[in-house]
């Protein structure tokens, strides 16, 4: 159901380049991935592959489960595993964990066994190499009635309820870095170029994080629109 979603970087080269770093990007990635069947869809059964997310193409259709797809949401699509079950996955090239909840299905290509939504690649920070070595753990089956929405916000936890409490409207993330210099470049230059207001850098985790807050949901898919006309890779935060 799901189609592979090319890396960033693919889009800006040719055909020809675009199709020789694929390959060479799959064998590297095959090469040190192995992938297991999934035997069966019990609490505690795990699963090792490669994992890919998918974007805007498919952005506000609906899922297998009946759900609308929103990549700024936390999801995924498996092939087998009960729509509703949710599994723990770990990218294994960089340790980084997350429950994802399975809402459709994919990927169809061999050698992968989930498809992630944008969101849930940002969190696991493998949305710009476009793949990673992951292990997926059942954790939760889905209940005998499923209800929808079975995806969750990207944004969870304290942060979520203080956004609440203060009502700050809606958050667009611009980019995240790991160095500062680059988040307050890019600031700048959002600021400079297209003169946009409430720019700011803030840091969580070690990630410099450039943001730009509205109140109304109309502001916000604005100031987004307006972003990836810039060029500048932008997501409304859940």
């Amino acid at each position: 159901m799901r189609r592979p979603q090319p890396r960033p970087e693919d889009r800006a080269r040719g055909p020809l380049a675009t199709a020789l770093a694929a390959v060479l990007a799959a064998g590297l990635l095959a090469g040190c991935a192995t992938t297991t069947r999934l035997e069966s869809p019990n609490r505690g059964t795990t699963q090792k592959g490669l994992a890919s997310w998918y974007g805007a193409k498919f952005h506000g259709r609906p899922t297998a489960s009946g759900e609308i797809y929103d990549m700024n949401r936390i999801s995924a699509a498996h092939k087998q595993l009960p729509l509703g079950t949710v599994v723990l996955v770990k990218n294994r090239d960089n340790g980084k964990k997350l429950r994802v909840p399975i809402n459709d299905r994919g990927p169809f290509i061999k050698g992968r066994i989930i498809d992630l939504s944008v969101a849930a690649a940002r969190r696991l920070e493998m949305f710009g190499q476009g793949l990673a070595n992951v292990r997926i753990k059942v954790v939760r089956l889905p209940p005998k009635k499923r209800r929808l929405p079975i995806s969750y916000p990207a944004r969870g936890g304290r942060e979520a309820r203080a956004d609440r409490n203060r009502g700050s409207g809606f958050t667009i993330q611009a980019g995240a870095f790991r160095e500062r210099s680059s988040a307050v470049a890019l600031a700048r230059r959002i600021r400079r170029e297209l003169d946009l207001d409430n720019v700011k850098v803030t840091r969580g985790r070690g990630v410099h994080r450039v943001q730009i807050e509205r109140k109304r949901r109309q502001a916000a898919d604005d100031v987004l629109q307006r972003l990836k006309n810039a060029g500048i890779d932008a997501f409304l935060m859940g």
